[in-house]
């Protein structure tokens, strides 16, 4: 029988429910209604819901942001800190009341005088209106993303998949008379944005801050729970849980898992390779009150379907996410959920119909240069979505992938694919200073690039080395990790590196247990503010060591 339609059926026999996606609803025999929009009215009350003309209208809103220059000032030297503002929308609506400060992180993040992300509250006689019911809008630059279309797609099939999601759209942006051109407009994770999916929104909500999982120091955002952030401490207890069989039954009284099921195949489906499973990155947590179940929701989606054929098994960053495939309940609901939301909802047809759509609703409204730019982003999108759906579909029919073979000593690692190019930098094949094939990364102003490879292996001690070479490498001033070094995905004791300055070759390495049969990603970074590095091809190698 076909690996999907084994999936399908056990999807069909209590997992499958009826998934609601931006204008339709799919429904557990796999075909599609009309249906209202869940982006234009609330959950549980059924009433419209703040900012439902502003995500449904297929408009592009115009906004004018003004700061006065001892504010503009302010926020170049504290980009983070909130200012007063002004937004004046398609040159009528007045928002005088509004805070605002800048956004992003490594590869996203722009200065003011630049093409910066913007975070605005809405305050004081505005915030019962807000900008069309909404108290909180993000403005995303989408630098990493020429399609501006990842964000709202990634949006559309979490939501599909009953996983809260920020609804988005688009905007032209000018600040202070200065054009900046076109944003992702995305809405915040706001009491309205969490009274729409639950009964009562007045949960902890959680970011990530010092810490980036649940056992580690998550900042709490809102909520009117407890301080101390005893439910983060009962999630991350439960998946700590030795006893394997008892565990699934200990996280079902803490976390959602028919949800959370859904995102984890969802993150895997789309690429998400920036959110919580595959990178403890972005996303966000919220303690449903009524249940008593914690529930995560995706979030920083500018970067989907970047691998089209990444692996359906890969390596998990995340506690959560790792304590539940290590049962076998938990396996096999993630992998029935695959081949369910796979088959109902990564519908590549109107996935580019709607990518389609936004070139045809920009087209006049950018300068001709912009568009064709637009284009070429879009139809490489479109590419890379039909061609995830294909990878998807033969990994659920292939047999289970071999584990790599230790025959004549170490592993020679051939088969490396770049990732994040960094803007004023380069990321290509050349050779090194004193010869020799090499994985180079040129940094730009603010670069986390990296070149990476996927290996399974079976339960183990390994390494993972190679040789570097670095010129003028000037580090990050923030993150674990510094300058150029080697880096395992999916495997425990893990060393930061910091290789920094000029180097004329330095040999790495990355030793790491691996307790079962899985995927692991190796990797080549460099993360800096200027500089280049070089990673020597005919090092890089996995030795196998001694068994656990």
């Amino acid at each position: 029988m076909p690996r999907l339609l084994t999936w399908w059926l056990l999807v069909r026999s209590g997992i499958a429910g009826t998934l609601a996606v931006a204008n339709w609803v799919v429904a557990g025999d796999g075909t599609r209604d009309t249906a209202t929009a869940r982006d234009a009215v609330a959950g549980p009350a059924g009433v419209q819901a703040p900012g439902s003309d502003l995500f449904t209208s297929g408009t592009i809103s115009r906004l004018a942001l003004f700061l006065a220059p001892e504010d503009a000032d302010r926020l170049r030297q504290n980009s983070r800190q909130n200012v007063p503002g002004r937004v004046v929308e398609d040159g009528q609506r007045m928002h005088d009341r509004v805070r605002l400060h800048l956004k992003g992180s490594t590869g996203s993040f722009r200065g003011l005088d630049d093409k910066p992300s913007f975070t605005l509250r809405f305050d004081g006689a505005d915030a019962e209106a807000g900008f069309h019911g909404l108290r909180k809008l993000h403005l995303n630059n989408s630098v990493e993303d020429p399609s501006y279309f990842n964000e709202y797609a990634g949006s559309a099939l979490f939501r599909a998949a009953q996983i809260p999601a920020p609804r988005v759209t688009h905007a032209l942006v000018t600040l202070n008379g200065r054009r900046l051109g076109l944003y992702v407009l995305k809405e915040g994770f706001t009491e309205e944005f969490l009274g729409r999916y639950f009964r009562d929104p007045r949960g902890n909500l959680y970011d990530t801050g010092p810490g980036h999982d649940v056992d580690e120091a998550l900042e709490k955002d809102a909520g009117a729970g407890p301080d101390d952030r005893s439910d983060l401490a009962a999630l991350a207890a439960a998946a700590r849980d030795p006893d394997v069989a008892a565990r699934w039954t200990r996280l079902g009284q803490v976390l959602d898992l028919d949800r959370f099921a859904s995102f984890m195949a969802m993150e895997v489906i789309t690429g998400h390779r920036d959110g919580y499973c595959l990178a403890r990155n972005n996303f966000r947590i919220y303690h449903d009150v009524d249940s008593g179940r914690m529930v995560f929701l995706p979030h920083g989606m500018d970067q989907l379907f970047g691998r089209p054929d990444a692996t359906l098994r890969p390596a998990m960053q995340g506690l959560v996410a790792r304590a539940v495939l290590e049962t076998s309940e938990g396996r096999q609901a993630y992998r029935a959920r695959i081949g369910q939301l796979t088959t109902n909802l990564l519908d590549v047809p109107w996935l580019q119909r709607e990518a389609d759509d936004l070139v045809q609703r920009l087209r006049p409204l950018l300068p001709a240069r912009e568009v064709r730019e637009l284009e070429v982003a879009i139809a490489d999108s479109k590419e890379r979505i039909a061609l995830r759906r294909a990878s998807i579909q033969r990994q659920m029919n292939e047999p289970e992938p071999r584990l790599a073979r230790f025959v004549h000593g170490p592993l020679r690692l051939l088969d490396w694919e770049g990732f994040d190019a960094p803007a004023g930098g380069c990321l290509e094949r050349r050779t090194a200073p004193g010869g020799g094939e090499a994985l180079h990364i040129r940094a730009g102003p603010m670069t986390s690039a990296s070149w990476r490879t996927t290996v399974r292996l079976g339960p183990g001690h390994y390494k993972f080395l190679g040789k570097v070479v670095t010129e003028g490498v000037q580090r990050l001033p923030f993150g674990r990790n510094h300058g150029a070094g080697l880096r395992v995905v999916g495997a425990s004791a893990i060393r930061p590196y910091e290789l920094v300055g000029d180097q004329a070759g330095v040999w790495l390495e990355q030793p790491f247990e691996v307790d079962e049969d899985r995927d692991i990603e190796l990797i080549c970074e460099l993360r800096a503010q200027s500089g280049a590095a070089w990673f020597l091809l005919a090092s890089l190698a996995l030795e196998s060591l001694a068994s656990p």
